[in-house]
């Protein structure tokens, strides 16, 4: 029997947690669409217009998770806990422990260097234009998050390299990046990746049922204590990878099953349309506030809750559906869940750049900002934006141009990361390897008896 080569090459592509690189992919474009609003389209913050209590298209339910950035980066977060727990698991449940101790720790250190190196790289590409002044139009235009990301020069090079070392290390640390905001995500992603590790080196031993068990304990716990946006997402989507091992359609009536993934996946988009500002002004935001009073902890950050729960919602109604799976298994959305992650890094450097010379450049010759009372100019007064046709005819360009620098990062830069991480693994190795005070002889090392005289 002959087969077409297409055909065989898109399955060689599908693999069971396939959906969920298209998935990743979805979130990623949409996380960039939710920052081009905020440059162009503030107006959609709120569900309404105050003034009217009118709503349109998209601010509303569904629509509006163009501007929500927040939920998708909670769908990043249940896919991390999915994917990472997938093989460990795997091997766990086969009874081969050692290989799957094997396999976390090769992942977890892989994983976490996959993560630090692109980013610092970005980062100090990032740090080069804006001291050379690359972001300053930025600062003067009418768009708000381009404006609000787009950092100011240092005052020296002594103090730019102080900056630079700062922004490495608070990305890391606290969370915040002056030269590329949207990093503010990557330490949620890192200390999921540890919550990965950390639960599995405990519970790889462990029966199925009592490692998804412990993994529901773990979820309740970070829902009690306020950690909606990492412990919650993280175990969420271990508790998926565990679940994935069940013949789930088994469980209830065929015609039934057919329709709750469906129904999870409506209400987890309806959820995660929750306004993160002026959820008062409509009748649909007020009544998941009302609900949030109840279902959610006290002090409770009711919309990060909100976006948590929907994109699990999504996650787990996708999973139930194989119509879904095999849709988001697309070879045009693999392809792109392949370059979310540099989609993710890149997108704010040129949107702050390319982005803003396309648009802003030609509308600030001749620009002259308006004058207060006393004469001076108002430092309030921006370059304004051009007539929506070309606004949006340059977004297009944008977005092309986008993908193309994405695309020759992943052939060019990405290559290059793992080959670094490949050789920092190696390195770890080897370090102090054969370092003298590394080793003892057999007559000298500390007998347990001793230690356990010692801890009495």
């Amino acid at each position: 029997m002959t087969v077409d080569p297409v055909t065989k090459q898109s399955a060689s592509h599908i693999r069971p947690s396939s959906w969920a690189d298209g998935l990743r992919g979805i979130a990623a474009l949409f996380v960039v669409a939710s920052h081009t609003c905020l440059s162009f389209a503030t107006y959609l913050i709120p569900p309404s217009f105050a003034e009217t209590g009118k709503s349109i298209l998209f601010q509303r339910p569904f629509f509006r998770l163009v501007i929500q950035g927040q939920a998708w980066v909670a769908i990043f977060l249940v896919l991390l806990g999915f994917v990472n727990a997938l093989k460990p698991l795997q091997l766990a449940r086969r009874g081969a422990t050692a290989d799957a101790l094997a396999a976390l720790s090769t992942g977890a250190f892989r994983r976490k260097w996959r993560l630090v190196f692109p980013a610092a790289l970005m980062t100090f590409l990032a740090w080069l234009a804006c001291q050379l002044g690359v972001f300053q139009l930025g600062r003067r235009v009418d768009a708000y998050w381009l404006r609000a990301t787009s950092p100011q020069r240092s005052l020296s090079l002594s103090a730019a390299v102080v900056d630079l070392i700062r922004e490495l290390l608070g990305t890391w640390m606290w969370g915040e990046n002056a030269y590329d905001q949207p990093q503010w995500a990557l330490l949620p992603l890192f200390r999921g990746s540890l919550y990965v590790f950390m639960t599995l080196l405990a519970l790889v031993n462990t029966t199925p049922v009592f490692r998804l068990c412990a993994q529901m304990v773990l979820y309740s716990y970070s829902w009690a204590t306020l950690d909606g946006t990492v412990g919650t997402n993280i175990f969420a989507g271990m508790i998926l990878a565990e679940l994935s091992f069940y013949n789930l359609t088994a469980l209830q009536p065929r015609t039934i099953f057919r329709i709750i993934p469906y129904g999870l996946v409506t209400l987890g988009l309806y959820i995660c349309s929750y306004p993160d500002q002026y959820a008062d002004q409509t009748a649909w935001s007020s009544q998941l506030a009302s609900l949030a009073e109840t279902i959610f902890p006290k002090d409770a950050n009711v919309s990060r809750y909100y976006a948590s729960l929907g994109a699990q919602m999504i996650c787990l109604g996708v999973m139930l559906s194989p119509l879904m799976r095999r849709m988001l298994s697309h070879p045009m959305l693999l392809w792109l869940g392949s370059v979310s992650f540099p989609l993710y890094l890149v997108h704010g450097p040129l949107m702050r750049s390319v982005l803003v010379y396309l648009v802003y450049l030609p509308m600030s010759f001749g620009f002259e900002p308006a004058l207060k009372a006393d004469g001076t100019p108002d430092p309030e007064s921006y370059i304004p934006a051009p007539s929506p046709f070309r606004l949006g005819v340059i977004l297009m360009m944008f977005f092309a141009f986008l993908l193309y620098v994405v695309q020759q990062w992943t052939k060019h830069i990405e290559p290059k990361m793992g080959a670094l991480t490949a050789r920092f693994e190696r390195f770890s190795r080897s370090w102090g390897k054969n370092a003298a005070w590394t080793s003892k002889e057999k007559d000298e090392v500390l007998p347990i008896a001793s230690i356990r005289e010692l801890t009495k």
